[in-house]
């Protein structure tokens, strides 16, 4: 509990001395968003594993939308930088709770790299298409809410292949079995 209060504490005064200094430069800013962001998706996935021992399977629903939050913020760059975090969080978690699986990062980093970027790309894909809509909500909300949508989908679909490629085989490697195994949890 010590680590999430100094991530919180952490995150608190970074934002605070954000807001003191609205003249920094685009580095600095930059550099105290990329901690804003490592702090709170590792405070997140803290509570996650929290929330998943009262229940079956933790939610990623939590550090899933700070990561897209932070991979529509800037360029495929900071995409990449929020798929790594949520990777390397994952990765440590999983140390942490003892979960075989995903302390491979073949399973537990990769994917989140991937879907980092690639969710950045759907976004900006998106923005271009809607940008030229007249409607406010086409050209403001959507590219948002399809960059979310479709990132969602490919982390679970991303971690079910690195799932099927790299777990031990005692697991029953096929992508059948982990797909039944993911919506058996998800939907009771």
């Amino acid at each position: 509990m010590k680590f999430v209060k100094g991530a919180v504490i952490g995150s608190v005064a970074t934002v605070a001395a954000m807001m003191l200094y609205q003249d920094m430069n685009r580095t600095t800013k930059t550099i105290a968003l990329a901690g804003i962001m490592s702090a709170l998706m590792i405070v997140l996935f803290t509570l996650e594993t929290v929330i998943g021992a009262m229940w079956i399977t933790p939610p990623a629903v939590l550090s899933l939308s700070v990561l897209f939050v932070f991979c529509f913020s800037y360029d495929w760059k900071f995409g990449l930088l929020s798929g790594v975090v949520f990777g390397l969080s994952s990765l440590v978690i999983a140390f942490i709770v003892g979960n075989p699986l995903f302390i491979i990062p073949t399973i537990s980093v990769l994917p989140r790299v991937i879907t980092g970027i690639a969710a950045y790309g759907i976004y900006s894909l998106a923005k271009t298409l809607c940008g030229k809509s007249n409607n406010a909500f086409v050209k403001e909300s959507l590219p948002y809410s399809i960059g979310a949508f479709f990132g969602i989908i490919l982390n679970t679909f991303l971690v079910l292949v690195a799932l099927t490629l790299f777990a031990p085989t005692e697991y029953g490697n096929t992508f059948a079995g982990w797909f039944k195994a993911v919506i058996t949890l998800n939907f009771p």
